[in-house]
Parts: structure tokens; C-alpha cells; sequence
């Protein structure tokens, strides 16, 4: 019975939703973000994973770009890397957090056992969320799990998506608007009917 629900819920978005390749990877908007509720996706492909990155240079970046975002964190927001070709993303969301964004980062890699100079200069990008904001959410200290819902598997922040993801098997109107109401545009929710929760052994 629940395997026959779940083709009958794939067979409707099929119909109704598009895959679309967007910040995060591909992915299906099962419902859109409303004012008073929050999106809700099908991950068709995870984004690539940030701690593999295998050349030098960008690594070495992504690290200042984070303590950037750690030291100004109503100014900026978590930076990612965007794959073939390597970019570094320094997301914004204040003017000051612009020019702090769009400076150029120069070091020397050795991580070939040749020392090799480097400058580059992220991309930047205007998002509405700031590293603030994010971890704010995503570190409270006096509950285990900040996002309190019994649906919600898991949390974490998607620099690509500038918001925090719920991992999920199962979700309701009610708990779209409820998450809209409490955190507003913070939230997205990566819905997977086949997921299964993470058990310590």
C-alpha cells in the first residue's frame, strides 16, 4: 500500500512539475514557495559534494571566503564552488557585503609539492539570506534538533540554495505553513518517500 502511494504521488508530479538543473543540483519543485508555506523539491541529483574538491587553489579560497563570511556575517553569506569550469560564489546581501565579497584572493598552493601562485577573484551574488541568519537557525544550542518537527529527519545549510534544507519522508500543508510561519524564507524541504533516517549503531 505505501509503495502503491508513492507511484501514485510520482505519477501526479510527473505531470504537474518540471526537473529543472538550478542552484543545488537537479531537482523537481514538487510544491513552489508560497507566502505562506515553504518549497518543497525532489532531489534528482545531489550537488557535488564541498569537502572533495581536488585542486589546491579553490580549496585554499573557499576556506578564506568562509572566514569572510564567519568575521561579517550580517554582510555576507556562505560561499560555495561551482564545478567545470572551478568558480568561487561569494553571496551578498548588504552593499558593504559586496565589496567585501568581490575581493580577489591570492595565496601560493602547494599541494603538488611545487609552490604555485594564485589569484582569484569569486563571483559574486546578491542572496536575501546572510551567514547570520543561517546559522542562527542551525546552531541552537538548547534543542537538539533547531527545527523541532517530527517529520524533519535532518537539517542543514545549502550555500547553493542560500537557505536550509529539511530532509524529509513525508510532509503536509500544515507543515509547509507552519515552517513558513516560524521561519519564512529560511526553509526549503528535500522531500524523498524512499529515505531512510539515519540510525546510530
Amino acid at each position: 500500500m505505501r509503495l502503491k502511494a508513492i507511484l501514485t504521488l510520482f505519477a501526479v508530479y510527473a505531470v504537474t512539475a518540471v526537473p529543472v538543473c538550478m542552484p543545488g543540483g537537479w531537482r523537481v519543485i514538487v510544491q513552489p514557495a508560497a507566502d505562506d508555506a515553504v518549497e518543497v523539491y525532489y532531489a534528482l541529483r545531489p550537488s557535488a559534494p564541498r569537502f572533495a574538491v581536488s585542486i589546491g587553489p579553490f580549496y585554499q579560497a573557499i576556506q578564506v571566503a568562509q572566514q569572510r563570511a564567519e568575521a561579517y556575517p550580517h554582510d555576507l553569506a556562505p560561499p560555495y564552488l561551482l564545478y567545470t569550469p572551478y568558480r568561487l560564489v561569494a553571496p551578498y546581501v548588504t552593499p558593504r557585503g559586496q565589496e567585501l565579497a568581490s575581493q580577489a584572493i591570492s595565496g601560493v598552493d602547494q599541494s603538488h609539492g611545487k609552490p604555485t601562485p594564485y589569484r582569484i577573484v569569486p563571483q559574486v551574488r546578491s542572496v536575501r539570506n546572510s551567514q547570520a541568519a543561517l546559522t542562527t537557525l542551525t546552531e541552537d544550542t538548547q534543542h537538539r534538533r533547531p527545527i523541532d518537527e517530527r517529520e524533519v529527519l535532518a537539517m542543514y545549510i545549502e550555500p547553493e540554495l542560500n537557505r536550509i534544507v529539511v530532509e524529509t519522508t513525508t510532509f503536509s500543508q500544515e507543515l509547509r505553513r507552519r515552517l513558513a510561519k516560524r521561519y519564512g524564507g529560511l526553509v526549503t524541504m528535500d522531500w524523498d518517500p524512499l529515505r531512510q533516517p539515519m540510525q546510530l549503531l
